[in-house]
Parts: C-alpha cells; structure tokens; sequence
C-alpha cells in the first residue's frame, strides 16, 4: 500500500510508484476520478510494469453526500474489496493496444503514449464444443469479430482481435464459459458481489446500481450532490454478459434492488430487458410481492435518473446479508447457470420462511390491499428468453444412447447404469438451454426451452427417461444401445447380445 499524492492529476506518477515492486496488478483508490480517464492510468501502470490491464480504479466520489456516519467507512472498504476480487479471476486476460484518440489525455499524447491496452475476447479452444455443434458466439458478435474456421470445420471461432469491442454479448450466448473477457470472469464477478455486500460491519443493506464504466459519471456526480444515500455503484466493462444469473445472484447475496445502467450500445440490446423482465417473472413465481421493483433498467439522463434512484429505493432486502457468505466459491464457478441455481435456492428459503399474508415493505395505498403470498397459487415453471437456465424434456423413443450426454456443453446430461435399467440423467442446475443436445439427438426426441422448473431445480439431478438396459450373454454387464435410427448395418444375433470388449473377444476367436 502506497499514497501518491496527485495521482489523480498526475497519471504519470503510478508508473514511477509501481515500477520495480514486481507487482502486476494494482488497485487505485481516489477521492474523485474527474481526470484522468482509466486509459491513462493504465497506460501508465503498463510503463511501470504492470499487466495491460492489471490496474482498477475505485472513486470514492460517490460516498461524498448524504451518507450516514456508518455507511461512509463501511461502503468505502467494499468497494475497495471489490476492486481486489476483480482482478482474482484466472490466467491472463486477452488485451489489445489500440490508439484512443480524444479518450487520452493531452499528457499522454505529450508524452508519445497515443494508445492504450484494451480488453478482447478470449476463446478457450479445450473447452469450446466447436461450430459444427454451435456457432452462437459467431452468430451474436454485432461486430463479425468471431469467424468460422473454413479450413477446419467443426473448429473452435477464430477472433478478429481489430474488429472486437469487448460489448460482451459472446458471452451470452456462450453455453459452456469457453469465452472470456476481462471484468466478466464469473468466480471473479461473484466475489465482487460478496464484497459488497457483505454484511456485519455495521452498514444498511445496500440498493446496487450495475453500470457499464462509459456510462457511470453521472452516478459520481449525483454521489456529489447527496443523490446516491443507500446505494452501491458496481462498474463493469460493458453489461453484455450480466442477465438475470446477476441481478438474482445480488438479491440472493443481500442487495435491496438491483437496477441496470447501460450505455448507449448496451441500451438497444433485447437481451437486456429480455433478462429483467425474467427476473421480475421468477420472482413474481417466488412469491415476492415487489418483484416489479427488484429489478429495473435506470434512465441515462441525470434528472431522470436522480428521480429513479429515489423511487427505487426504501425496500427491505429479500434475503439477510449473510447470504453473501454462501455464494459459491469461484472456483466451482464455471458458468453464469450455478450462480443462477445457487441464487434462486437462497430466494426460494428466504420468501418460503416469509408468513402468509406477507404485504410488501412499501405502505400499500389507501384503497388497494397489497396481494398476501399464496405458496399454493405460485407457478412452477417459469419460461422466458431471459432465463438463465433451460427446460429439458424428452419424448417417447429415446434410446439412452448417450449422444446427447456425450456433446452437453455443461455436462448437464449423463448416463446411469443399475438394476437392468439404463437411465437418461439430468442436473436441471447445469442445463442452459443452449440446444447442442437437441440438434445432436439422433432420435429427434429432444426439446428444451429457455426457463426455470423450480420443482426440478429443487431435486437436483433426476432422470428423465429410463430404457430397459440388455446385459451381455458373456460378463452380465450392460451394452450400450445404439440408436435405432442410425443408418447401421445390423449386428448378427450373437455379437448384438455381447458387449463391445466381449464382441471383439469373440470376434479375435473366430479368426
């Protein structure tokens, strides 16, 4: 831990404080972050010696009015937590040196530093099901950043590191984590939610503003102005890949509400309200009675979004802020779908512990009761596009081949063995319906939407089909089936009835 008086002035001093400490990330903490913009400071902590992208910023900015004399100390420290569990995530986050034009400083442009390190997507080949099973990063870069491998099909998407603009939206569709992009590691997202909001150190349960970085100044500058008393700002990168999985992760970990500032491009995304209005569709399922303002999508222009801030506020968190400690650790972490599973649980005790007749923590109007919960009357099943997790359902005719647990991206379909009977294995907590099973079935007997079964998510991992398994003539073990409509030429009747080891057993002896 170092002061560098100046540095939000003077940029160039974190390369003077950094170098030859041997450190590769580091976190900036300042009063107010007016100037100089982040490509500065990281362009300046690169000359140190730090990793092209290894340096946060925390803007402290946003606790300077109307804060209560617990709060202040206490949101100050998580926020600096926070900033230290973003740059927890794994490996090295891909980077690009591009030229910033009228985003740098007349310093750096001074001082022959016209560019700076940006972040890109990362594909990871090993876990990539590869384009000949799915091709919905490739089809979801707005930019035509991800291309088909001609010469390789079936190979993992090759990136155009020029054309990416780290919006994210890969990762939305990604449906087995192979994308990365640095800021939306989800081990490391889930931490920073953990950190804030944490509680026991004295502070009220805060309300969460998750905004893209472009598009935060004007919350600093109502935290200036004494328009930001309760809340918490979590600045991410873009908010492409942040869905339902988050806001439900927030309020399962302790947060009052959570509402989403995008920028201008992330704004005009349907997967941003698609995710929203799930959220408010689940809880609604749930039973919480101010599901319609848990969630929301905040205005950008800042009398408007002054005015929302006020009106968001003023709930009492569904779950109590000791929920942040269950959230699962980051390295069980691999995909969006477990926070998703997690979250829904913790909100599922929380709303089922409330008393019948719950009313909502707002004073209903005079001449409208508030609706009580009714756990009878609730839906089971929640669909929507913007749900995190899929609907698995199989139709008569399926075989247990095992094709469709073979290619699952998410390893949400397995096989089990027992008792004569070979059974088709779901974990509904793994499923993101991504549809690779359904396109690779061969009997056609597959169909999976976007949605929540909450009896399902409740049972964990249950079959969803069972076929009488045929035991081998030689060792009593059971033999795979195959499918019945693959174009194979039959077995004969003594080697169909063995198993495979025991077949080339018998067929070596004939020879």
């Amino acid at each position: 831990t170092a002061l560098v008086p100046g540095l939000a002035r003077h940029p160039e001093l974190l390369a003077a404080a950094v170098r030859g400490t041997g450190l590769q990330k580091a976190v900036v903490v300042a009063t107010k972050i007016d100037s100089p913009p982040v490509s500065d400071l990281r362009t300046w902590g690169e000359a140190g010696g730090l990793d092209p992208l290894g340096v946060q910023v925390v803007a402290l900015d946003i606790l300077t009015a109307g804060r209560t004399v617990d709060e202040r100390p206490a949101y100050a420290v998580r926020m600096v937590r926070a900033a230290v569990a973003s740059l927890s995530a794994p490996g090295v986050a891909e980077a690009a040196r591009r030229p910033v034009g009228a985003s740098l400083s007349r310093r750096a442009l001074l001082s022959g530093r016209a560019t700076t390190w940006v972040p890109v997507v990362r594909v990871d080949a090993a876990a990539c099901v590869g384009t000949a099973r799915c091709e919905r990063c490739v089809q979801a870069c707005p930019e035509g950043a991800l291309h088909i491998q001609v010469d390789s099909p079936g190979a993992p998407p090759v990136l155009d590191i020029s054309r990416c603009q780290a919006c994210s939206g890969c990762l939305d569709a990604c449906p087995s984590g192979a994308l990365s992009l640095y800021g939306h590691d989800p081990g490391a997202l889930a931490q920073q939610l953990r950190a804030l909001l944490l509680a026991g150190d004295g502070a009220p349960a805060p309300a969460l503003v998750i905004s893209c970085q472009s598009a935060s100044d004007p919350l600093h500058r109502l935290g200036k102005q004494n328009g930001l008393p309760g809340w918490l700002v979590l600045e991410l990168t873009c908010l492409g890949a942040v869905g339902s999985s988050w806001h439900l992760a927030a309020l399962a970990a302790g947060a009052v509400t959570v509402q989403i500032l995008p920028c201008a491009r992330c704004r005009d995304r349907l997967s941003l309200t698609e995710g929203v209005d799930f959220t408010r569709d689940l809880l609604t399922a749930l039973g919480d009675p101010d599901a319609s303002r848990r969630v929301g999508v905040l205005p950008a222009r800042e009398p408007q979004l002054r005015r929302a801030l006020k009106a968001w506020g003023g709930q009492t968190p569904i779950v109590s802020g000791t929920a942040a400690d269950r959230i699962p650790e980051p390295g069980n972490i691999r995909t969006p779908a477990q926070v998703a599973a997690w979250a829904i649980s913790e909100l599922r005790s929380s709303l089922r512990a409330a008393p019948p007749g719950m009313t909502t923590s707002r004073a209903p109007s005079r001449d409208r009761e508030a609706p009580a919960y009714d756990a009878e009357a609730l839906p089971r099943v929640v669909l929507g596009q913007g749900a995190p997790l899929g609907v698995l359902r199989a139709a008569g005719g399926c075989t247990a081949c095992g094709v469709c647990a073979r290619t699952c991206p998410t390893q949400a379909l397995s096989l089990a063995t027992g008792m004569g009977i070979t059974s088709l294995v779901l974990d509904p907590a793994a499923c993101t319906g991504c549809g690779v099973c359904v396109q690779t079935c061969p009997e056609a007997v597959l169909d999976v939407v976007s949605g929540i079964d909450l009896n399902l998510l409740d049972g964990g991992p249950v079959p969803i089909v069972r076929v009488t398994a045929v035991t081998c003539l030689d060792c009593g073990d059971s033999i795979p089936a195959l499918p019945s409509s693959a174009n194979l030429r039959p077995l004969p009747a003594d080697l169909a009835a063995r198993c495979p080891r025991c077949r080339q057993a018998a067929l070596l002896s004939q020879e």
